[in-house]
């Protein structure tokens, strides 16, 4: 499984990180303040800024191509890159970074077509079997999880290569409008609009940039920052967001006068992000604060006049 925690805390809406309290994520409105505090060791801290490729999913198929890339580099085919070039990413506790290079180019092309829900009666002299259809259009079916013709009414892309194209009775132009299965199931067949895309054949290495306790120790010491004269009011505020998970003001409500000082702290601390990157300039997003000598992921969010200044909402 990959996934980029690219601090969404900061640019996600607040109205998502409170959907779960109201019941509908539509309507929710932004809280005035959301604060969180979590103690990580220098080893997690990579974790929430990088792209990150999770080992423990054996079946994936980004730590399998990662697996060859590391073990002496590998090709594979796609019509974009599988895995960022060019960018820090984690995998299995280390940090690396990734070239592609494209060795070869295949030419293909891109359909957007819908595999319908039949609403009159199919046209027998213009449906065919599923089974009946060429090796290469089953093929696009079943890689979609359509073989069975369940579901149907959706609107999706199939990918051929020209080789493949030539072999299909469905593009460029169908000659068919229905599909029938054994089972009694059928669907109206559309192409909609086509557009180049070939596949390319990466060339992919790696760098390895640290371990990932060693990038957080340089993340650490980069980005982290103390908490100080705090007043009591100020530092339940923070113990609140320690041990409650985060401390939060309703989105009617004004935030606390020691609070909004608080935050005075974080305006001209840099954000927490990855090393190859740059910060939001911005006072809501991620941070790194040094609090009772423990180093805490810390988001902010604040929300409302009472935090406006000449550089910040």
């Amino acid at each position: 499984m990959r996934r980029r925690v690219l601090l969404t805390a900061a640019g996600a809406t607040t109205t998502g990180l409170l959907a779960g309290c109201t019941g509908n994520p539509a309507v929710a409105e932004a809280p005035t303040v959301r604060f969180s505090l979590d103690a990580l060791p220098d080893a997690a801290l990579p974790g929430e800024v990088l792209y990150t490729i999770d080992p423990a999913e054996g079946t994936d198929a980004d730590a399998q191509l990662m697996d060859r890339i590391l073990d002496g580099g590998t090709t594979t085919k796609a019509l974009r890159e599988p895995l960022p070039p060019q960018q820090h990413l984690l995998y299995d506790g280390h940090v690396y970074e990734l070239a592609a290079d494209v060795v070869d180019t295949t030419p293909g092309t891109s359909y957007s077509v819908k595999v319908d829900v039949v609403t009159g009666s199919v046209n027998d002299d213009a449906a065919i079997q599923f089974s009946d259809l060429p090796d290469v259009d089953q093929a696009q079916f079943a890689a979609k999880g359509l073989a069975d013709g369940d579901p149907v009414g959706i609107g999706t892309s199939f990918h051929y290569t020209d080789t493949e194209r030539d072999n299909s009775v469905l593009v460029p132009e169908s000659e068919y409008d229905y599909i029938t299965w054994a089972d009694g199931a059928e669907a109206e067949w559309v192409v909609d609009d086509a557009h180049d895309a070939p596949v390319h054949t990466y060339r992919y290495t790696a760098t390895t940039v640290a371990s990932a306790s060693e990038y957080g120790r340089r993340m650490r010491e980069r980005f982290a920052f103390p908490l100080t004269d705090l007043s009591a009011e100020q530092r339940e505020f923070v113990e609140t967001a320690i041990t409650d998970e985060y401390y939060t003001v309703a989105p009617d409500e004004s935030p606390p006068d020691a609070f909004v000082a608080l935050t005075d702290q974080f305006r001209d601390e840099e954000q927490a992000h990855a090393l190859d990157d740059t910060a939001e300039d911005d006072l809501n997003g991620p941070y790194l604060v040094q609090y009772n000598e423990d180093v805490y992921w810390t988001v902010l969010l604040v929300h409302g006049p009472a935090f406006r200044t000449t550089t910040s909402d």
